[in-house]
């Protein structure tokens, strides 16, 4: 959990805005917010949205084995990218080791293991697969000190729902 940075006027620590988090979009790219303004942008060339944008195609092109048993098709998207809700995370005043020269960048990936053959070992992938992207599309970028990664485990049994099963679900109810 990320605990030095704050958003909105509140530490990424707080619950209220874990609560909020939890509720966010499933692919979340967390940037420094001065890295979002255009000087900086012109002055470095990192353009988040593009690596965002860029980090959606990777997710998409992400395949886990298939776990039906004799399926024909070996490989299949370990995301549903129609389902795959992205979005940036300004932080403010985010630091590595109290250093305010030294900035990170954080991505999370809901995918959990509700979905069969979406092991801990396959997150684990996905997640090594999205750090070699980003380190690969920032190069050398001044100030970046850290890239961090955590494809989430989301478990319909620990408290995550959705429209679809929400909506279902009013609609069985008589």
């Amino acid at each position: 959990m990320l605990s030095r940075a704050s958003h909105g006027g509140q530490k990424t620590g707080d619950a209220s805005f874990q609560s909020k988090l939890d509720a966010m979009p499933h692919l979340r790219l967390f940037v420094p917010e001065e890295w979002l303004r255009e000087d900086f942008q012109r002055a470095t060339g990192f353009d988040a949205k593009r690596l965002l944008d860029h980090l959606v195609q990777v997710v998409a092109g992400l395949r886990m084995e298939n776990p039906a048993p004799g399926a024909t098709t070996k490989d299949v998207p370990m995301i549903n990218l129609k389902n795959l809700k992205h979005a940036i995370v300004p932080l403010q005043h985010a630091h590595v080791a109290g250093d305010e020269s030294q900035r990170f960048l954080h991505v999370t990936l809901g995918a959990g293991n509700d979905t069969p053959g979406r092991t801990a070992s396959v997150r684990v992938q996905a997640a090594q697969t999205i750090g070699d992207e980003i380190d690969r599309f920032v190069g050398d970028l001044p100030g970046l000190t850290s890239v961090t990664v955590h494809v989430q485990d989301i478990d319909r049994d620990r408290g995550y729902s959705t429209t679809a099963e929400r909506r279902k679900q009013r609609q069985a109810t008589p």
